[in-house]
């Protein structure tokens, strides 16, 4: 008997007028796109302006979460948890009009130390019928590292850490914490008005929520919020029941935790799908590391959510309706569920794009919407240091792109963030006028780390080489330096990124462990590169998916024009012949090789 036989799946029972629930629901939506728009535009901190690292979510009476934008989908997905536990800790009954949370736990549903999260409780009429949020990253929350991500072996070397705490009562600042957030800070002035930025938003959520209640009325937002949350859980009930049953499991691997050398930490990925229900078992996966690798549950949650959306969820609406048909089953003290006071600021950068990785390979078992591997890592380098123009501290935390992993009908995306993030390319200009870096080179990385080649080809990452103009502390939690992306259905794996140092007089590159003796190649503290001294950063391009023999060769051509091959390498990677003279395919001579390699 057919699956979609077996189990009916009820039509949302809604109760709202259609034509206004759409209204509505874009409405939230839209008010969540100018939360952002003004973070990004009062904010202190290229984090926020530039690279957009924020997420702004409405929630409705229940906690559960209504609207929310194209932000960062780690935040998307952590927010949920991170809400949950504010509101249960501080109680609903102990909120008044004009109160802000401010939390950032890990270990109470967070993300991270530098995810700060703001709450702010919406009343009409004498009682909570919605909450405004932001969760934002923070550049710095003090630690032993600038910028924070750095080989730290608990929580305590990380920053601090704020359990939900009231950051405003009835509107009025609570001095006593802005104080002791920004004498924990090596960047006070920025932080303070990032988080400024935060709490003005959020403001503005709740003006317009007021505005929208104020015209529809109470009764009708909420069954309207309720009526959303609906809608898009049966349309993800029935985006599962299409899938068939069954079960598949895939495993990736960390290279290292920055602790103990060379010691790979695995990450167990087990998908279940039965009926209208998808199971997500993490089960069999590494005890929790020594080092930042670890993942709260809130990312790991997070990551789940992540790489389901991609397989299903391009046409349903996003929100806790998403969720209900999704179990989570992870092993508190493992690398997907850290326990006090395990360290974790990496777990968001490096272990979340894998964590999204293995799933999608599972998936790619039962759906060919899949992708294979990206490069896998933030590419997270931490500097610090005093800035000559002004004689501040500076604390920058730079993000690069990578190869995103090819699909089933395209290649991967060229310098795309990694699944988790979302976030923006930092223009070069802004690096040169906000911090004492020369960028003497930026372009994808044609070379090192190329992409999997296969029927469609992976992204490119990038290659970036920094001159520091004063002393620099650079740290770094980073990954793929030695384990590569992987590609799927005979497409080849992409290479590795690479971190390296130039220092002095040398004009030779060394990596971390040869020029510094550290234990690791990309999760290091505080080593310190003098005026003149150059870093190189490449990120790794994205894994190849299907056979390369079957790639069309007119791409294989298009590439070679931009430089991104050689007639050489079409013909080794892709059995494609080019005339170089003419600029043009050999036809005849691709057709004769490819037919010797096929019948190898």
């Amino acid at each position: 008997m057919e699956k979609e036989q077996q189990t009916v799946v009820r039509d949302a029972e809604i109760k709202t007028n259609p034509i206004l629930l759409e209204v509505i629901r874009n409405y939230l939506i839209t008010t969540c796109r100018e939360m952002g728009i003004a973070m990004m535009r009062t904010s202190y901190s290229p984090m926020f302006n530039e690279a957009l690292d924020f997420t702004c979510v409405i929630f409705d009476g229940q906690g559960e979460m209504v609207g929310q934008a194209e932000f960062v989908p780690a935040q998307i997905g952590a927010i949920v948890h991170t809400v949950e536990w504010a509101i249960k800790e501080v109680g609903p009954e102990n909120m008044e009009p004009g109160d802000v949370i401010l939390h950032n736990d890990p270990y109470r549903g967070g993300c991270h130390l530098p995810e700060f999260m703001v709450l702010k409780p919406f009343f009409y009429e004498d009682k909570i019928v919605a909450y405004t949020a932001n969760i934002a990253h923070m550049t710095d929350v003090g630690g032993m590292v600038p910028a924070c991500f750095g080989d730290t072996r608990n929580i305590f070397q990380e920053g601090l850490r704020l359990p939900p705490v009231k950051i405003y009562r009835r509107d009025q600042e609570n001095a006593d914490i802005f104080r002791i957030i920004i004498s924990n800070v090596r960047t006070p002035r920025n932080s303070y008005g990032d988080l400024k930025a935060m709490i003005g938003s959020i403001y503005l959520g709740e003006r317009r929520l007021k505005e929208l209640v104020e015209k529809y009325g109470l009764e009708e937002f909420e069954q309207c919020a309720e009526d959303i949350k609906n809608v898009s859980e049966v349309l993800m009930r029935k985006a599962i029941l299409a899938m068939p049953d069954g079960e598949t499991t895939f495993e990736g691997y960390i290279e290292d935790d920055g602790v103990i050398p060379d010691r790979p930490w695995k990450i167990k990925g087990t998908l279940v799908v039965r009926e209208d229900e998808i199971i997500a078992d993490y089960t069999g996966s590494d005890p929790q590391a020594a080092g930042a690798i670890n993942q709260s549950f809130g990312v790991t949650a997070s990551a789940t959510y992540n790489a389901i959306f991609h397989i299903l969820g391009e046409d349903i609406p996003f929100n806790h309706g998403c969720y209900r048909p999704i179990s989570i089953v992870t092993e508190p003290g493992t690398i997907t569920n850290v326990d006090y006071p395990g360290s974790c600021v990496g777990g968001n950068s490096d272990t979340y794009p894998t964590t999204v990785d293995i799933l999608l390979a599972g998936f790619s078992q039962i759906s060919d919407r899949s992708s294979a591997a990206d490069g896998g890592t933030c590419g997270l380098v931490g500097l610090g240091g005093v800035n000559p123009d002004n004689g501040e501290a500076f604390a920058h935390l730079h993000l690069d792109g990578v190869g995103w992993g090819a699909r089933n009908d395209h290649d991967g995306n060229d310098n795309t963030f990694v699944k988790n993030g979302n976030c923006a390319n930092t223009p070069v200009e802004v690096y040169e006028t906000r911090y004492p870096v020369l960028i003497k080179e930026y372009s994808l990385a044609v070379k090192q780390g190329a992409p999997g080649v296969g029927r469609h080809r992976g992204g490119y990452g990038t290659r970036r080489i920094w001159q520091f103009l004063t002393p620099t502390t650079v740290s770094a939690h980073t990954n793929r330096l030695t384990l590569r992306p992987w590609g799927l259905f005979g497409g080849h794996d992409a290479g590795n990124q690479e971190l390296k140092f130039r220092v002095g007089s040398s004009e030779e590159w060394k990596n971390a462990k040869e020029q510094f003796n550290t234990i690791s190649l990309g999760k290091f503290s505080n080593v310190t590169m003098e005026t003149g001294d150059e870093m190189l950063l490449v990120t790794a391009g994205g894994g190849g998916y299907g056979d390369p023999l079957e790639r069309d060769p007119q791409l294989v051509l298009e590439d070679y024009v931009e430089e991104l091959l050689t007639a050489d390498e079409a013909r080794d990677l892709y059995a494609v012949i080019i005339d170089e003279a003419r600029r043009e395919i050999d036809r005849e001579g691709t057709a004769r090789l490819r037919s010797v390699r096929m019948n190898k």
